[in-house]
């Protein structure tokens, strides 16, 4: 009886007293809630806004457009992208992503991403300091030859956008190596702005995995001056590698390897470290 007493005293012990092992599993919805509260802290340091103008302060969005993780890369990620707007259309987007070689994600290198939609300048700061100041983005507002007037209802508008977007063509380049980017036909983003003359917008993305590589930005704009309705189009590189978009087979956009030239923070489009973290 002393013996058996005595083992389950030391049973006892073992569950009471154990202490907690470095190597015990962080659940996996835990971590990924963390990265998550991490990559909007950053981008909440972010201001941007159209440079000179007076009140020309932009507006984040209240939600990421989308979460992303490409899958196919060879390192793991963990991103989230804002738009950054005038009123409700987008003049900027902000990308900041969590990469690391660990299956985890629990420390690595956080990298942040700035695209320009906008014809005008824009400046992006944080803490007072300028980190980017584009002169214009990369192709604006361009008239889509061929297309139809926009239609007067939403969902037929809709229909359009989505039509005019499978016109377009993106193909990424990786050591020089074509791959032909997968058009999401739903869109990451739509609105409308009465005050600018649009009808109808939205954002479309030509993607690797479910990461945005190219974006294409529709906008039905109202006809002014006796002109009837028409579309235009925006289009945007988000990645690093080389880039052609073609419509209807013609090339309209191409953007160089990213780290092989020279580059700069008065370019459309800028990449760059944001710096180590580990999450606690």
């Amino acid at each position: 009886m002393r013996s058996l007493a005595t083992a389950v005293w030391a049973v006892l012990a073992i569950l009471v007293f154990r202490p907690a092992r470095a190597e015990d599993p962080v659940k996996p919805d835990e971590v990924r809630q963390k990265r998550l509260e991490l990559l909007l802290a950053r981008v909440d340091e972010f201001q941007l806004e159209v440079a000179g103008q007076e009140g020309g302060q932009l507006k984040r969005g209240a939600q990421p457009i989308l979460r992303w993780s490409n899958p196919v890369r060879d390192f793991l990620n963990d991103g989230v992208i804002f738009l950054f707007l005038e009123r409700s259309r987008p003049r900027a987007i902000v990308t900041v992503w969590a990469r690391s070689p660990e299956a985890t994600l629990q420390s690595g290198e956080l990298w942040r991403e700035f695209v320009s939609l906008s014809a005008q300048p824009l400046a992006c700061s944080r803490g007072g300091r300028v980190l980017w100041s584009p002169k214009t983005g990369g192709l604006v507002e361009q008239p889509v030859a061929g297309a139809p007037a926009p239609a007067g209802k939403p969902a037929q508008r809709l229909v359009q956008m989505r039509e005019i977007a499978r016109r377009f063509q993106a193909t990424s380049y990786k050591m020089e190596s074509p791959f032909e980017l997968r058009l999401l036909t739903q869109p990451l983003y739509r609105y409308e702005d009465e005050a600018a003359g649009i009808l109808d917008g939205a954002l479309f993305s030509f993607a690797e995995g479910n990461d945005p590589e190219v974006v294409l930005l529709l906008e039905a704009m109202a006809g002014a001056g006796g002109k009837e309705a028409a579309w235009r189009y925006s289009l945007a590189r988000m990645t690093s590698y080389r880039v052609v978009v073609r419509l209807d087979g013609r090339e309209v956009f191409s953007a160089v390897p990213y780290w092989k030239n020279p580059r700069g923070p008065s370019d459309p489009y800028f990449e760059a470290s944001d710096g180590p973290f580990t999450l606690r």
